[in-house]
């Protein structure tokens, strides 16, 4: 198991929870389609798929225990405050949308939940449901990326 060595630095937690108790269910993004309500549940299924409470499609999980570290690698280059590539498709299982998200305020709270499960992470190594078992820190790390990219969509950071 290689660690990830990520070339841009990602927001704390800290940064993102203050971050995050200024956002505004009427914020527009600054690109893509999403509502604010519907991008705080797509952060936190994003969070549910790592700690693999969404279960992936079999397709998906191949693909990225082949693609995966590939991935990765280009992912650690990539600054979360613009950076990252926009509008990538999103995997099906973790796309909001306004059929079947819940209101603002349990949005934030998951959200919140996300950052309390991660700041409780112990242990060495997780078991990732799409790339296999990983550092710690990098798991952290990527949720932290891909959140901070989404706060960065809304012009929260």
């Amino acid at each position: 198991m290689k660690r990830l060595v990520f070339q841009v630095d990602i927001p704390s937690i800290e940064a993102l929870t203050i971050a995050l108790n200024e956002a505004h269910p009427n914020t527009t993004p600054q690109w893509g389609r999403m509502s604010a309500t519907e991008m705080l549940h797509h952060v936190a299924d994003f969070g549910d798929l790592y700690f693999g409470e969404i279960k992936a499609d079999v397709v998906t999980r191949c693909a990225a225990r082949i693609l995966g570290p590939f991935f990765l690698r280009s992912l650690t280059t990539k600054n979360p405050l613009g950076g990252t590539p926009r509008n990538l498709r999103t995997m099906p299982a973790i796309k909001a949308s306004a059929s079947n998200i819940a209101e603002w305020e349990q949005g934030i709270n998951r959200v919140h939940v996300m950052f309390d499960r991660l700041e409780s992470l112990t242990t060495q190594t997780q078991e990732h449901p799409l790339y296999g078992t990983m550092h710690t820190s990098d798991f952290k790390a990527l949720v932290l990326h891909h959140t901070a990219h989404h706060f960065h969509q809304f012009g929260l950071i």
